[in-house]
């Protein structure tokens, strides 16, 4: 019984190592071929489908390809979705599933990522910096303002940053400030499965099922006292908590970007 419970975690680790090569090379070509496009495609609407069609590409020919559910919920017109943070591999599957209209708001930590700051920039991707308060950031989400009550689509990842610990940590303010400010409807949405198939202390992805939930759209009318931002925040992350699958981690404490990290003696 010991030698076979040995062979089958050496069958399926085979199989992780197996699929995780897999995946990074197709991640790769894939990559390659979308930044030579988008540096020579004009217009940012064609570049936008382009890269949405690549992301689509590398779910599809991993045999990853994600459950969607309530795409009927998106309106037409401006939004602004926010989804739980669990994974690198968040992004790239809110590109692939979401309409290439929307743009996303982002760590800046990426802006400094050969190739993936390139191609970020080429899509309009807005860049923060989280956890300050300085006039730089300031100057951020007043773009990002800005581009709500021109009627933008906008993604937020509101918890800022993922662990390699499960669980929903709580939300920062800024997609309900834009929200608020443009009068924009807020979609939240769960994701689910990207922790497991690629979380943060792992180098290589393994198979599993992803799906991506939009629950029921939240109307925002900032003539109304009672919305506030924190009412509004409050109200998505309660959404987003009962259907990503995880527990409430609101009171854990991370390190400021840049700091370093606690000591594990």
């Amino acid at each position: 019984m010991v030698r076979q419970d040995s062979r089958r975690s050496v069958l399926r680790a085979t199989a992780d190592a197996g699929f995780g090569l897999w995946f990074v090379l197709v991640f790769t070509i894939l990559t390659l071929l979308c930044v030579m496009c988008i540096a020579i495609l004009p217009g940012l609407h064609r570049r936008q489908r382009v890269v949405a069609k690549f992301a689509r590409g590398v779910f599809l020919f991993t045999g990853s390809s994600p459950a969607c559910t309530g795409m009927d919920i998106l309106p037409d017109g401006p939004v602004i979705v926010v989804a739980n943070h669990a994974s690198y591999l968040d992004g790239i599957l809110m590109t692939a599933v979401l309409p290439p209209r929307f743009s996303f708001v982002i760590k800046s930590e990426m802006s400094r990522v050969p190739l993936a700051g390139f191609l970020l920039r080429r899509i309009d991707s807005f860049f923060v910096d989280r956890g300050t308060k300085s006039a730089r950031s300031t100057g951020q989400a007043r773009q990002i303002i800005t581009a709500a009550r021109d009627g933008r689509a906008l993604g937020f990842f509101p918890e800022g940053t993922f662990r390699h610990e499960a669980g929903l940590l709580k939300f920062y303010n800024g997609a309900f400030s834009a929200a608020l400010a443009g009068n924009m409807p807020i979609v939240p949405c769960a994701i689910t499965g990207t922790r497991a198939m690629l979380a943060a202390d792992h180098r290589l992805p393994r198979w599993g099922r992803l799906s991506v939930t939009l629950l029921p759209l939240i109307e925002v009318d900032k003539r109304d006292p009672d919305q506030t931002v924190a009412v509004l925040r409050d109200q998505a992350r309660n959404a987003i908590l009962a259907h990503c699958g995880e527990h409430d981690a609101s009171d854990v404490t991370l390190p400021k970007p840049g700091s370093p990290a606690p000591s594990s003696a």
